[in-house]
């Protein structure tokens, strides 16, 4: 992995330790999709910005795994 990867992967995994603490990437149990539409978007909108997050590293790790 390269400095440049390797700065860019601890700022994503810094990023990923504050966004694994947003309430709303998990639900109570007893949450009822479609109940509260307002709430639905904050948790759908959180569950895209921790995909979109993990892919990034992701792609980032495959790219360090294939010596780019």
């Amino acid at each position: 992995m390269t400095l440049k990867q390797r700065r860019r992967h601890s700022e994503l995994m810094a990023q990923f330790e504050k966004m694994k603490k947003d309430p709303y990437l998990q639900p109570p149990p007893d949450y009822e999709i479609g109940a509260d539409p307002e709430e639905d978007k904050k948790y759908t909108s959180a569950f895209s910005a921790m995909n979109a997050l993990l892919e990034e590293i992701q792609k980032l790790e495959e790219k360090s795994r294939e010596g780019n």
